[in-house]
């Protein structure tokens, strides 16, 4: 639900590999909802596939860059009763159902409560609809060697980015999908570029099957495709 810094990452170094992972999950043509949409990044790549996309941004100079990309911005904070309400407002306005697909990309980590936050976004999806979330695994490599060292030192962006109020493993993003009343259907693994891999570019290949054996250690952020989960009989 923040810009911050993050846009200006994209506009400097593009798209992160959480990012295409998760744009690799929407069909050409879907109805999204892009939840910290910021200044329009994802829904401008959505936009050019035939999406139609509506945002929300805490963020109003963020938010009215991406009405560039949007068919319609909310600006607001999504856990604030008012501005869920002008949500609901503003889906009601399109006048076709709910979206098929919920975005929370490097969202859920700045929210107080995102396990309420994330079930009252499972009630705005179409019958069959499915959001899909990337969130930082605090346990990822560099924030173990951090933690062995006695350091917790805040930065302006990464897994130790001051405007984390959640932080999350393999196991606790699963469980907060669970919570929220999903069941996770996919999950898929971004790496991060290992030390030396720029002089030994042979690396990366080494670095992709590394991640896909220790995720608990190597995978940077995870990207869960979820689906609203039925009760048994």
């Amino acid at each position: 639900m923040t810009s911050g810094p993050y846009a200006g990452l994209v506009a400097a170094h593009g798209l992160s590999a959480a990012h295409r992972i998760v744009l690799d999950h929407i069909p050409d043509g879907a109805r999204v909802l892009d939840v910290g949409c910021a200044t329009g990044y994802l829904a401008a790549e959505l936009s050019r596939r035939g999406c139609t996309v509506d945002g929300i941004e805490l963020d109003a100079v963020a938010a009215e860059q991406a009405r560039a990309h949007c068919r319609a911005v909310t600006v607001g904070d999504l856990e604030a009763p008012e501005t869920r309400a002008e949500v609901q407002r503003m889906l009601a306005g399109a006048g076709v159902g709910g979206p098929d697909f919920i975005i929370c990309a490097d969202v859920l980590e700045h929210l107080r409560d995102p396990s309420t936050a994330l079930a009252w976004l499972r009630t705005l999806l179409a019958p069959g609809g499915r959001a899909v979330i990337s969130v930082p695994n605090i346990a990822h490599w560099t924030g173990r060697r951090a933690l062995l060292r006695g350091r917790f030192d805040y930065t302006d962006f990464g897994l130790f980015d001051r405007t984390h109020l959640r932080f999350f493993t393999r196991a606790s993003a699963a469980e907060l999908a669970r919570r929220a009343g999903f069941a996770v259907r996919a999950e898929r693994l971004a790496g991060a570029p290992l030390p030396l891999e720029s002089r030994v570019p042979a690396l990366a290949r080494v670095r992709d099957r590394c991640v896909r054996r220790y995720p608990e250690l190597l995978a940077l952020q995870f990207v869960l495709v979820l689906a609203v989960d039925q009760p048994g009989p």
